[in-house]
């Protein structure tokens, strides 16, 4: 491939990344965690307002494979890419009617504290979320480190800096999670927003403009540009035919859906939104932004197919990483609008690790290391949750320059199918299932995470083709490489099963009898006071 952006252009593109990294660390450490560590793992957030969280929490949502790899994949196999966008919106309108008002209500630092307060929880219960909480922000801090340090490395026009570009990126963006906490993190992710979502507004509206306002026109061509003719509008490019094809496509979508529902950072900024109108504000807002974002996302990817289809077919699926860039470069040459695409990809991948590092250091800080049957003090749970974000910020970042040629679909499976099929169903029984027990919470988390792994250990993605983890070796026992619509299910039925068959869910030992156990109405939530 060559080189991405003339000289000129690459020393745009690191001083104004240079400029922005400055300007959010000295915004953490303003606003960001007190001496006293409880600002880390408090919720803070609350003194953002309530449009500023919402842009916040919509930042959280999108991260750099959503920006790079989704639009790729739009570009490459159309339909199946949009069907991608398409799971992540429902999940949000499902998150916003279903879950970010009882949880506000219920919770005070983390999702066990809601199950605590439903009878469905305990130290093994809190151990065991975030233990698979973890096993979620642990591939995805994986995948956005892999895919910036080649962004990178080919932006510099040095290939073989990815490692050093991968360990600087990760050092640089945990400082920004550890100084800042969630009120310093939510500054940087709606820094990001403002930068990142007018800039691909401006590129969907150049695409457009060059097709004349005509999607049919725009479309046609993409069709042409991918070689895959009217495939390219059908079901099918990515997902694949057959029963395994139709089984990917639900899956996907079902995957994606419940994935959002349950993202951890996402989950960490609804529980510190101030009231039900608060709340109602926050969803307003995210709403909003994802849509705008989702909208130039896919103008994006549809045009890359048009404008830059012959490249990327040519460069192969390692450049759907770049196709943001190479469709900057169909538009203008390689000038200005290449430089601000790269300096979107650099900015989105600084929030959602910053994000996705604080979520996973208060997890395993909180809910891991200081589970105990006695209550810890704030400023205990503060400090386990620094170090805790230290240590997952720079693990990821080792495992990142370990992993960086594995198939990064894979791995992006993997975290989704876990965030949908064990954390999803818990935080959903835990809300309006009265009989939910702490065992069925314990075997929808174990259980579902077995059956992810065990899914994604016999498809494509782990052996038997090229590509696969282990290319070399045959050990496949199916062709379906999207197990949503095995896993989710799963998880929903294993935390089913665990809680009729508990002893204990009659006769008040997990649960309060009579009234007590009746799930709040929407009205009564309103009036509950925070845990």
């Amino acid at each position: 491939m060559t080189e991405l952006l003339d000289s000129s252009s690459r020393s745009l593109v690191f001083a104004v990344f240079s400029v922005f990294v400055v300007i959010c660390l000295m915004l953490c450490v303003i606003t960001g965690a007190d001496e006293d560590d409880r600002a880390l793992v408090r919720s803070d957030s609350r003194r953002l307002r309530s449009w500023q969280q919402g842009v916040a929490m919509g930042g959280d949502t999108t991260t750099v494979a959503t920006v790079t790899v989704l639009v790729g994949m739009v570009a490459t196999t159309g339909f199946d890419g949009l069907g991608v966008m398409l799971g992540s919106l429902v999940g949000v309108l499902l998150f916003l009617v279903l879950v970010i008002e009882p949880l506000r209500a219920h919770a005070s630092l983390t999702a066990p504290d809601l199950l605590n307060a439903r009878g469905s929880g305990g130290p093994a219960v809190r151990v065991a979320w975030g233990v698979v909480t973890l096993l979620v922000c642990f591939p995805l801090l994986v995948v956005q480190l892999v895919v910036v340090g080649n962004v990178a490395a080919a932006v510099l026009g040095q290939p073989g800096a990815r490692t050093g570009c991968i360990v600087v990126i990760g050092v640089v963006m945990t400082a920004l999670a550890v100084s800042g906490g969630i009120r310093g993190t939510g500054v940087v992710m709606i820094a990001k927003s403002a930068i990142a979502l007018p800039v691909l507004v401006v590129a969907a509206g150049l695409v457009l403009h060059r097709f004349g306002g005509d999607l049919g026109r725009l479309l046609d061509a993409a069709a042409l540009g991918s070689g895959t003719g009217e495939a390219f509008l059908r079901p099918g490019g990515y997902t694949g035919d057959g029963w395994a094809g139709a089984v990917n496509r639900v899956g996907q979508i079902l995957g994606m859906t419940m994935a959002t529902l349950a993202m951890p950072a996402v989950l960490m900024r609804a529980i510190a939104t101030k009231s039900p109108r608060g709340a109602r504000t926050v969803g307003r807002w995210m709403l909003g932004e994802l849509v705008v974002l989702y909208g130039a996302l896919a103008v994006v990817g549809v045009g890359a197919a048009a404008l830059a289809g012959g490249v990327l077919r040519e460069a192969g699926p390692s450049a759907q990483a770049f196709t943001p860039l190479l469709l900057g470069r169909a538009l203008d040459g390689g000038g200005l609008l290449v430089a601000a695409l790269a300096c979107v990809l650099f900015l989105t991948a600084l929030a959602a690790v910053v994000d996705v590092t604080l979520a996973a250091g208060i997890t395993l800080g909180r809910d891991v290391l200081a589970a105990s049957g006695d209550r810890r003090k704030e400023r205990v749970d503060g400090a386990a949750s620094r170090w805790s974000a230290a240590l997952t910020g720079l693990a990821a970042a080792a495992v990142a320059v370990v992993c960086a040629d594995w198939n990064l679909v894979v791995v992006s499976t993997l975290w989704l199918g876990l965030c949908g099929a064990s954390l999803a169903p818990v935080l959903l029984y835990a809300l309006y299932w009265p009989g939910f027990t702490a065992r069925g919470a314990l075997w929808c988390l174990w259980g579902a995470t077995v059956v992810t792994v065990v899914a994604l250990a016999v498809s494509p993605y782990a052996s038997g083709v090229p590509g696969a983890i282990w290319p070399d070796h045959d050990f496949r026992l199916w062709d379906v490489t999207i197990p949503g619509l095995v896993t989710t299910p799963a998880g929903f039925l294993l935390g089913w099963l665990g809680s009729v068959t508990d002893r204990r869910r009659t006769g008040g030992a997990g649960r309060p009898s009579g009234g007590a156990s009746r799930v709040p109405s929407a009205d009564e939530f309103r009036r509950l006071p925070r845990s």
